[in-house]
């Protein structure tokens, strides 16, 4: 009864438990429609991995999709890429009811998905992985893992891509990107209340960290080509092409790396103007 009575709407079809959020079955079953609300330029973010994509497919690739949700991300990406042959698309999402919900989307033979936890999993050789708004949901260290194996996985040239919510290099655009944020999702519908029982949902279940922790991350699991394809305040989609590069460029910041084989030769991460010497 006390569960029941703490359930409160964070969207017309979806309710959630203060400090519990779940992808349980109501919220897969409206999750097309919730993440549009939820997430500024979501299209545009799908739209450019689809298209960015096209550097990578080959024929014979084998591509996973880390969080697939209900299967979108794939979905655009097998209609995309229809015409090569022996493609493999693989999702991977640790949410029974997302799996369903995704299998029902895209029934392609050479399209797979899997229930399964994403801090266990073991990938096959790769040329792209793609991981939409997932990782936010991890522990540092869970991340670190879970990319260092993405790394291991992909062939040389092979890519990450991904996008998540950030938290802001300093407090005082924190405050600047979460009151735009909210006046974004006040545009799509959704009420004070809603938006609110939604922040409280994810207390402790999201975990963002900032733009340069992220690629942090990516060059400390072995990326050493790294850039920002869409940044909208507290939200960014990255690349990341396992290269042998020996120099670690992203727009706004430098980042200095030792052997060719990307290892780092300091760890420090230096913020500067990229127009100061042009």
């Amino acid at each position: 009864m006390g569960k029941k009575a703490r359930n409160k709407k964070v969207d017309d079809s979806i309710s959630a438990v203060e400090g519990g959020w779940e992808f349980t079955n109501e919220v897969a079953k409206h999750f097309d429609a919730h993440v549009r609300k939820s997430i500024p330029l979501y299209e545009e973010a799908q739209r450019m991995t689809v298209d960015m994509s096209e550097w990578f497919i080959n024929n014979g690739s084998t591509v996973y999709d880390i969080g697939s949700s209900t299967g979108e991300t794939i979905s655009r990406l097998q209609k995309k890429h229809a015409f090569k042959e022996n493609v493999r698309f693989i999702g991977i999402d640790n949410s029974d009811m997302m799996v369903k919900e995704a299998r029902k989307k895209v029934s392609a033979n050479n399209v797979h998905f899997s229930c399964c936890d994403l801090r266990q999993i073991i990938l096959e050789e790769a040329d792209l992985v793609v991981s939409l708004f997932t990782l936010q949901f991890l522990s540092v260290p869970e991340r670190m893992k879970v990319l260092r194996g993405v790394y291991e996985c992909l062939r040389s040239g092979g890519a990450l891509i991904m996008a998540e919510k950030l938290l802001a290099e300093e407090g005082r655009f924190d405050d600047m990107w979460v009151e735009l944020y909210w006046d974004f999702k006040k545009r799509q519908g959704l009420t004070d209340d809603q938006i609110l029982y939604k922040a409280r949902s994810i207390r402790g279940v999201l975990r963002p960290i900032t733009l340069t922790e992220n690629i942090r991350l990516l060059r400390d699991s072995g990326f050493n080509s790294i850039d920002v394809f869409l940044k909208w305040y507290n939200f960014a989609g990255i690349l990341a092409i396992k290269t042998t590069s020996s120099l670690i460029k992203f727009t706004g910041y430098e980042a200095v790396a030792g052997a060719v084989d990307g290892t780092a030769s300091e760890n420090k991460f230096i913020l500067k103007d990229k127009h100061a010497s042009e």
